[in-house]
């Protein structure tokens, strides 16, 4: 069925500031996480943070790509340190059980899986082509989609045309 819009490509960027503070907002819950920042230079997405495990532990994970097909996003994890030491990537699996249900999921070899389903409206439907990580957020290029008008229009004052 035709959408109200409907796009063949569109290029679209993410505020790497915002991406950071949502990522702290998902990881409130987990009480070991003290704190997570993320940093977004061109080709290097760096994440800074620290861990309480009877003492702070400081942590940082380098992503140089990310790959993406339909609304699947794998982030591998290039290097992994714990301050000066550097991690074994099959450590990284250790922490699989504490992603936040729902948001991510681990696969060997160390690589976060994210679905963007979760996270668009279901009014928007896109197939994700490429991302690259650039200075300041992220760069990417969406595939064939299409969106409608969500219920309620755009200020939430129009009649819905369900019958609701």
């Amino acid at each position: 069925m035709p959408r109200f819009l409907e796009w063949d490509s569109i290029d679209v960027r993410v505020d790497g500031a915002k991406l950071s503070a949502m990522a702290r907002e998902m990881t409130v819950s987990e009480p070991m996480l003290e704190r997570l920042e993320l940093t977004f230079a061109n080709g290097l997405l760096r994440v800074d943070g620290s861990i309480r495990k009877f003492i702070s532990i400081p942590f940082r994970v380098d992503i140089t790509r990310i790959e993406a097909s339909g609304t699947t996003v794998r982030v591998p994890l290039a290097r992994i340190s714990a301050g000066p030491i550097p991690i074994p990537a099959f450590l990284i699996g250790l922490v699989r059980d504490r992603l936040p249900k729902g948001v991510a999921t681990f696969e060997d070899p160390a690589t976060l899986v994210v679905s963007l389903e979760r996270f668009l409206p279901p009014f928007v439907s896109a197939d994700i082509q490429k991302i690259w990580i650039i200075d300041g957020g992220l760069a990417v290029t969406l595939g064939r989609g299409g969106a409608d008008i969500p219920h309620g229009g755009f200020n939430g004052n129009e009649p819905r045309h369900d019958g609701g």
